[in-house]
């Protein structure tokens, strides 16, 4: 009997895809880094202020980590 299942190890992603990718990326961690930038800078942190750091500080993680799985993937 024929196995027609397919290898499910093996993704195929287009190169252009990767890139660009990367770099939406690379600009959403631009952009969280400058908002953190800013909101560090202030001199008054209240709740709000606090919330929106520790929301902004997990999706630039988020993002990177994002970042080194596709690159990753790249490579392959």
């Amino acid at each position: 009997m024929k196995d027609l299942r397919k290898n499910r190890g093996e993704v195929s992603v287009d190169p252009e895809l990767i890139q660009q990718g990367e770099q939406q990326l690379l600009s959403e961690i631009s952009l969280l880094e400058q908002w953190l930038e800013t909101l560090d800078a202030a001199p008054h942190k209240d709740a709000s202020t606090r919330k929106s750091i520790t929301t902004y500080q997990d999706m630039l993680r988020s993002r990177q980590d994002m970042l080194a799985i596709l690159r990753k993937q790249a490579k392959q």
